[in-house]
């Protein structure tokens, strides 16, 4: 059993764990505020009636726009100052604090839930960028994959506790149907932030040490991100993905702020929508095996595009399935049980892909750069968020199935650009040297010319065979 602990060859195990510890705590928030609870108390409590979803989309997509807005800056004032400890303790404890705090949102109380979770979002997902920096001091780049999927798994593990803790409390309080009496639930997401955030705040290191530039922090940052903007071409690979990222992060985003309002048109209850949270969180347990144990192997971006090419399936297969509604249609008069199969897919695939792309951005990242370049990672993923809007526009006024091409749309973009990347060509250029390109981690340092076009003229086949199959599956 030894064998197959991921981090058993790993010199600074207590410094991981206690960085895992974080991964543990933010669960609550992305979970019970972000998935299961709160899009459901805002759009049948605090502001009902029609056009819910709508406004659940707009609120959304505010906080990740401001989150867009200061994840760079900080991330380079983080970088210059040495600060990403502090950062982390800051807005973990914000977030905590304003998450208990969301249980004042009653009937009515717009600009209270606008004025509460608009800043907690934001300090949460800032905090997620911070988090993540701190992966490329903690492993080896051959470990990336390995210790970012063990991490993942370890926060759906503790997602599964939170959603066994949350059904018990529903059936408790009787209030699995009425959302308006589920605010105990938030104060008890707080107070687990903040529990499980206590070990990384005494035991996690920064290894990082401040610049020596004595500017106002603000002004410092600017100039890390002016330096960075002038060296784009040498990081062009990073670039790629960042880019990639932001199309396959919308669908990912796209179930984690609808999956609650999914499940109500559904006709799930409280209780059965926490049921269904926690099949598709089993799930990304298992899909964060991927990256734990075959990512740093197999390599990096052909992992990505596998999971890729399995969500756009999902996503696809699901149009098929609501096919039948269109603008206004129930859809609990839909069979149920294939949701629950393609709950099966879509929690496997955020587990996954989620630990996957993580790690990518790791072993494409500058040391000296980390929380500036997951700064800029926490831009795209967040900007990603916009395009939760025409998601929730087009599901609005011409139905679901529709709604579901669009998603498809990101997906297949993000799927198609990802082919593009050249990990080892990217690696070498966050190392600082000149290594030439090709495509697979463990591969020679050096390839024939004719090799290279060989490659190139294969991942232009294969985004043209994508496209032209979504585009014939979207005219059916």
């Amino acid at each position: 059993m030894a064998s197959l602990y991921p981090l058993k060859d790993l010199p600074n195990k207590g410094q991981v764990w206690s960085w895992i510890s974080f991964d543990v705590a933010n669960q609550s928030f992305t979970l019970l505020v972000n998935t299961v609870l709160f899009s459901r108390v805002f759009t049948e409590v605090v502001s009902p009636g029609p056009g819910a979803d709508e406004r659940w989309s707009i609120l959304f997509a505010a906080s990740m726009l401001l989150t867009v807005i200061a994840s760079p800056v900080a991330g380079a004032i983080a970088d210059a100052k040495a600060w990403k400890r502090e950062a982390l303790l800051v807005t973990g404890v914000i977030c905590a604090a304003l998450t208990c705090a969301l249980s004042l949102a009653g009937p009515g109380a717009l600009w209270l839930a606008v004025l509460i979770y608009i800043p907690a979002n934001v300090c949460f997902n800032l905090g997620e960028n911070f988090l993540a920096s701190f992966l490329p001091e903690l492993a080896r780049r051959e470990d990336m994959g390995k210790v970012s999927g063990f991490s993942w798994a370890c926060a759906y593990l503790a997602a599964l506790v939170l959603l066994g803790i949350t059904a018990a409390g529903l059936i408790a309080l009787n209030a699995g149907t009425d959302p308006a009496r589920w605010w105990p639930l938030f104060v008890f997401a707080g107070v687990w932030f903040f529990a499980f955030s206590v070990p990384t705040f005494l035991v996690l290191r920064e290894k990082a040490r401040p610049t020596g530039d004595r500017t106002n922090p603000v002004v410092a940052g600017f100039r890390r991100l002016a330096d960075s903007a002038r060296h784009t071409a040498r990081y062009r690979d990073l670039l790629t993905l960042l880019v990639a990222s932001f199309f396959y992060g919308v669908g990912m985003t796209v179930i984690v702020s609808f999956a609650s309002i999914l499940t109500r048109d559904f006709g799930f209850t409280g209780v059965q929508s926490v049921k269904f949270i926690a099949l598709v969180t089993i799930s990304g347990v298992v899909g964060t095996l991927v990256p734990t144990f075959v990512q740093d192997r197999f390599g990096h971006r052909r992992t990505t595009v596998a999971l890729l090419v399995v969500w756009v399936a999902a996503v696809l297969a699901f149009y098929v399935y609501t096919r039948p509604l269109g603008a206004g249609a129930p859809a609990a008069s839909l069979p149920v049980w294939p949701l629950w199969l393609f709950g099966n897919l879509i929690g496997f695939g955020l587990g996954s892909l989620g630990s996957a792309n993580r790690a990518f951005v790791s072993y494409l990242t500058p040391p000296e750069r980390t929380a500036e370049c997951f700064g800029l990672w926490g831009l795209v993923f967040k900007l990603a968020a916009v395009g939760t809007i025409p998601f929730a526009i087009v599901k609005e006024r011409l139905g679901m199935p529709q709604s579901m091409l669009v998603l498809a749309g990101f997906m297949v973009a993000g799927l198609v650009i990802t082919l593009f990347v050249d990990e080892k060509r990217g690696a070498a250029a966050a190392a600082g040297s000149a290594v030439p390109s090709t495509n697979h981690p463990r591969a020679e340092k050096s390839e024939s010319s004719s090799s290279g076009d060989k490659e190139q003229q294969e991942q232009t086949v294969i985004a043209r065979l994508v496209l032209t199959l979504f585009i014939r599956k979207s005219k059916k």
